[in-house]
């Protein structure tokens, strides 16, 4: 009876075993898939599909430049008035020339005629006459520094942009009137627009200012004038 008891746990025991064996339990990792055979790890990576790539649909801006000539010259003209103190306000002639030492700063020379009016002493005693006619001349001539503070662009409409410039300047030089020649400083500031490459239109503000005696007393004299002009890049 024992013996057979004996055999009848030894079974149980073994089905028991067997099936303990066949189960996965939760904490048990699984092996990760190994490749096929014949099979590299680089190749298997070749033959995945790339990523899509987005590219950007943006509508470029063609941009014009304007290409100053290297020798960064200036020659032209201007047009304008000027009120002589004591003499009126008359109509102003003259030329400049300006030379571009680096984008900022520039030096500018300047040569302008003009004529004259009657003193309101003269109006009011009809024939007195102070001066000649050609001592009513004025002309001065001028050496400045300029410096442009601030540059940028001046837009007409919406297609139109031309590059621009407000500037100080600001120099020496010497007048001739009333058949004296005297010492002057000038100073002020100007607009300066480029419509094309090689051209330039030019909107200036002066003050001349020099001593002068004559009505027998050393007076110093402001002479502010206004003009526009055009210059040429050589």
């Amino acid at each position: 009876m024992e013996t057979r008891l004996r055999l009848l746990f030894l079974a149980c025991a073994s089905v028991a075993l067997g099936g303990c064996a066949s189960l996965h339990w939760p904490w048990h990792h699984k092996a990760p898939p190994q490749p096929a055979a014949g099979t590299s790890t680089t190749e298997q990576t070749a033959d995945a599909t790339p990523p899509t790539v987005i590219e950007p649909e943006v509508e470029r801006r063609q941009v014009k430049v304007p290409a100053i000539k290297a020798h960064n010259l200036e020659l032209g003209a201007y047009y304008g008035e000027i009120s002589i103190e004591d003499f009126g306000t008359s109509r102003l002639l003259g030329y400049r020339a300006d030379y571009h030492v680096t984008e900022d700063i520039f030096f500018e020379g300047t040569y302008g005629q003009a004529k004259g009016g009657e003193t309101s002493y003269e109006l009011l005693n009809g024939n007195v006459q102070l001066l000649t006619e050609a001592e009513r001349r004025f002309t001065y001539y001028d050496l400045s520094l300029g410096y442009n503070f601030l540059p940028g662009e001046v837009f007409i409409g919406k297609n139109l942009a031309m590059t621009s410039a407000l500037y100080m300047i600001g120099g020496i030089g010497a007048v001739k009137f009333a058949g004296d020649q005297d010492f002057s400083v000038d100073f002020g500031a100007g607009y300066r627009v480029l419509p094309t490459d090689w051209l330039a239109i030019h909107l200036d503000m002066k003050d001349l200012v020099f001593r002068t005696n004559i009505f027998g007393v050393n007076q110093l004299k402001n002479n502010l004038q206004g003009f526009i002009g055009a210059t040429v890049f050589f």
